[in-house]
C-alpha cells in the first residue's frame, strides 16, 4: 500500500502460493483479489480475509473490476469465456455467455474488464487483440482494436480501463492508448518500458506499471 503520493505505507499477502490473476478495490477500501480461480475479499487497509464471492459455476475467474454502484464485473474461463455481474451484495445477477469467442468464433483464452460509470462493460480480449463493449444488460455493442502496430491496434495488450469521462485505456508494448467510448482512437500515452496496468483514482488520475515503477499522470480535460 502507498499514499497518493508513492510514499510506501503498509504491506500484507493474499496468497503466496499462488500468482494474483486481478486486482481491484472498492470505495469502502475492500480489496478483490483473484487467485486460483477464486474472488477472495481483504480489507484493504490490514490483508483481513473477508471471505470468497461465492459463484454457483465454481471457480474460473480471471479478472475483476468494481462497477460505480459498488458491483462487481468478472471475468470467467472455464470452458468458456463468460462475463459475470455480481450486485453490491456480491450475488451474480447477469452471465455475458461466450463473451469475446461468441463475436469471434475462437477461443478466448484469457481476458481482462473494465466497466464505465453508465455500466457499459468493456473486454479485452488479449488473445484477439480486441476490446469488446457491451450495455449494461448484456448486449453486444461494438469491437475495436485488432492486430497490428498502427494507431488504433495492438501488438501485445494486457490491461483495459475506463476513466471518470469514459474514455478507455488499453495497456500495450507501444504505451497507454486512448479511445472514446465507441473505440475511436484518440491518444497515445508513452511510458518508458512496456505497460501491463493501470488505474484510476477518484481525481480521475491514471496510474501505470511500467516494468519495476508505477507512474502517475494528471488526465486533460476533454
Amino acid at each position: 500500500m502507498f499514499d497518493e503520493e508513492g510514499k510506501f505505507l503498509t504491506q500484507w499477502v493474499a496468497d503466496a502460493k499462488w500468482p494474483l490473476r486481478g486486482m481491484a478495490a472498492d470505495r469502502k477500501g475492500v480489496v478483490y483479489v483473484v487467485q486460483r480461480g477464486t474472488i477472495n475479499r481483504y480489507e484493504g487497509s490490514t490483508g483481513k480475509a473477508l471471505g470468497k464471492v461465492p459463484y454457483g459455476d465454481g471457480p474460473g475467474f480471471d479478472d475483476v473490476a468494481v462497477a460505480a454502484d459498488g458491483g462487481l464485473v468478472a471475468a470467467w474461463h472455464r470452458h468458456r469465456d463468460n462475463i459475470v455481474r455480481f450486485d453490491r451484495e456480491g450475488v451474480a445477477v447477469r452471465t455475458i455467455r461466450n463473451a469475446v469467442s461468441g463475436q469471434t468464433e475462437s477461443s478466448e483464452l484469457q481476458s481482462r474488464v473494465a466497466v464505465d460509470g453508465g455500466g457499459n462493460i468493456y473486454v479485452l480480449g488479449t488473445f484477439s487483440n480486441s476490446v469488446f463493449k457491451f450495455s449494461p444488460e448484456g448486449k453486444f455493442i461494438t469491437r475495436f482494436g485488432g492486430q497490428g502496430n498502427e494507431r488504433g491496434q495492438f501488438s501485445a495488450p494486457s490491461a483495459i480501463g475506463v476513466d471518470g469521462q469514459g474514455r478507455v485505456y488499453v495497456c500495450d508494448f507501444g504505451g497507454v492508448q486512448v479511445f472514446d467510448g465507441d473505440g475511436r482512437y484518440l491518444d497515445l500515452i508513452k511510458v518508458e518500458g512496456a505497460a501491463s496496468g493501470l488505474a484510476f483514482n477518484d481525481k480521475n488520475e491514471l496510474f501505470v506499471v511500467a516494468r519495476e515503477k508505477v507512474l502517475k499522470f494528471i488526465l486533460n480535460k476533454p
